[in-house]
C-alpha cells in the first residue's frame, strides 16, 4: 500500500445520486482487478471505494460512488473531488480480488454501485482477452438502481457475460427476474461448487448469500468478497 496524489479529471453525475469519478495518479498503479483504494479526507479519516477500472486503465482510476443527500460520509466526498483539484489517495486494498490461477466458471453478485467492483473485474478479463465464462447478477430496488445497465447488455454482447438483471421493486411490464438478487442465483444453480463467485454489495446481502450459497455447495475459498473481512 502507498499513498499518491491524483489530479480530480471529472466528478459526474450518472444517476442524481451516482457519481463516476475519474482520477489520474501521478504515476501508473499496480492492482488486482476488484482491489479497492482509499480516499484521504484527513489522517485518522480515509474513506474505501471499489476501483472501477480495470488494471490495464493504467493512467485513470475510476470510482463509482452513490451519495445521496441523507449520506454525509460519501455525499462529503463528493463535495471534496469536486472543490479540490487534487486528493490524495491510498492503494491498493482488499483480499477479493480476481483469481488468475482459477479456470472456473465465473459468477460476480453485486448490489448497487458494487457494480463497479464487477467492472474492474469484466473489463480485465476482456482487456487481457481470457476465455472466460462469466455470469453477472446486478440486483436494485428498480431500474435506476442498475445505473450502468447499458454497458452490462454490451458485455453480454460479446457473448462472454451472460448479465441478469434483478429488481425488488419491478415495474409491471418487467419480464426479468424479481426479488432478492442472491435468491436469483439460487434459482438457477442447484450445484454451486463449480463456481468461483464474486460478492460486493451491503454486508447483509454478502452474510446471506454465504450461509446460503455454501449450503448449495459453494467451497468457502471459492467465495470472494471483502466484507467478509468484516463479518
Amino acid at each position: 500500500m502507498k499513498r499518491i496524489s491524483c489530479k480530480v479529471a471529472s466528478v459526474s453525475p450518472i444517476l442524481d445520486d451516482i457519481f463516476n469519478v475519474e482520477l489520474q495518479p501521478q504515476e501508473s498503479q499496480s492492482f488486482v482487478a476488484g482491489q479497492y483504494l482509499q480516499i484521504v479526507m484527513a489522517e485518522d479519516d480515509k474513506r474505501p471505494f471499489s476501483l472501477a477500472s480495470s488494471p490495464e486503465q493504467d493512467d485513470v482510476l475510476e470510482l463509482h460512488i452513490g451519495a445521496p443527500e441523507g449520506n454525509p460520509y460519501a455525499r462529503q466526498v463528493i463535495d471534496k473531488l469536486k472543490k479540490s483539484g487534487e486528493i490524495e489517495v491510498e492503494m491498493p486494498f482488499g483480499n477479493a480480488g480476481f483469481d488468475e490461477t482459477s479456470q472456473r466458471p465465473i459468477l460476480i453478485m453485486v448490489g448497487g454501485t458494487g457494480f463497479s467492483y464487477a467492472k474492474s473485474i469484466i473489463e480485465h478479463i476482456v482487456d487481457t482477452e481470457q476465455d472466460r465464462e462469466i455470469y453477472l447478477y446486478w440486483g436494485g430496488r428498480n431500474l435506476g438502481g442498475l445505473y450502468l445497465h447499458e454497458l452490462a447488455y454490451q458485455w453480454e454482447e460479446l457473448d462472454q457475460v451472460k448479465f441478469v438483471p434483478v429488481l425488488e421493486q419491478a415495474m409491471p411490464q418487467w419480464t426479468g427476474k424479481k426479488g432478492l438478487v442472491h435468491e436469483a442465483v439460487l434459482e438457477d444453480f442447484a450445484d454451486m461448487s463449480g463456481l468461483e463467485v464474486y460478492i460486493a454489495g451491503r454486508f447483509e446481502m454478502a452474510d446471506v448469500a454465504r450461509t446460503a450459497f455454501t449450503k448449495q455447495g459453494l467451497p468457502i475459498e471459492q467465495l470472494h468478497g471483502d466484507a467478509y473481512e468484516f463479518i
